[in-house]
């Protein structure tokens, strides 16, 4: 059920709120005669735009995942909600001044689609399957600062797809919430994984002191990151399931 605004501000004020879905736990046939019609137009050209089924499988779980918890926290129905992109393609909710200033961010892999929500505050969050990679340390001159590949370098083989993933996702979450993506010059930007502190961040002169991360393995094989504006909340980041079913 949907809460009031002064729960709203009560429930995020010192936090925020992540909510995962496990697209695999219902089959694509059920998920769009079930959830697609709460889509709007645009959302679904692109769900029919794509090739392959397990795509558009983790695309409509994802903003169905989204229309939904939006809609928990202010009373409007999931397929009411109206989203506008910025000047580098990040949405955000339309404008409204009866609404919440709520912000949100989505990710999706396989097996998992992850949405967090936070109140005014910009926020940015990616979800990675942990996995073996054939050229590791080639990507990772690529998009790693010295510093960070140094970081990498320090771990045993083993480790290094969990540790190459934290990093990766804690970087993307960041990259998502200034609203940049990759246009961002990711090798630029650069972590403390010791103290999970941004050490560099974009542009390289604003304060890095103002932002707050979260990284947790999400299940065995999902590394999860998030990336807030602000300082570190005095509440524990909540994390749930939202059950996405018949």
């Amino acid at each position: 059920m949907p809460v009031s605004e002064a729960q709203v501000q009560d429930a995020l004020k010192d936090t925020v709120h992540v909510w995962l879905a496990y697209p695999e736990k219902i089959s694509l046939e059920r998920l769009s005669a079930r959830y697609l019609s709460v889509l709007d137009a645009e959302e679904k050209e692109r769900f029919h735009r794509f090739h392959f089924d397990p795509d558009r499988h983790h695309y409509l779980a994802a903003h169905v995942l989204l229309r939904l918890t939006l809609s928990r926290y202010a009373p409007l129905p999931p397929s009411e909600w109206r989203f506008v992109r910025g000047s580098h393609g990040k949405p955000a909710i339309a404008p409204d001044s009866n609404l919440p200033p709520l912000c949100f961010n989505l990710s999706h892999t396989k097996g998992l689609v992850a949405c967090v929500i936070s109140l005014d505050r910009e926020c940015g969050i990616d979800v990675e399957t942990i996995r073996p990679m054939r050229d590791m340390q080639g990507v990772a001159q690529t998009v790693f600062s010295p510093s960070e590949i140094a970081w990498l370098n320090s771990h045993a083989e083993a480790d290094l797809p969990r540790k190459f993933f934290s990093l990766w996702t804690l970087k993307e979450a960041y990259i998502k919430a200034i609203g940049l993506g990759f246009s961002a010059p990711v090798p630029k930007i650069s972590f403390d994984m010791t103290a999970l502190r941004l050490e560099i961040g974009y542009p390289a002169t604003h304060d890095r002191a103002s932002w707050f991360f979260h990284l947790q393995q999400a299940t065995a094989m999902h590394s999860l990151a998030l990336a807030s504006r602000g300082t570190e909340p005095a509440s524990p980041i909540v994390c749930r399931e939202l059950i996405l079913s018949d």
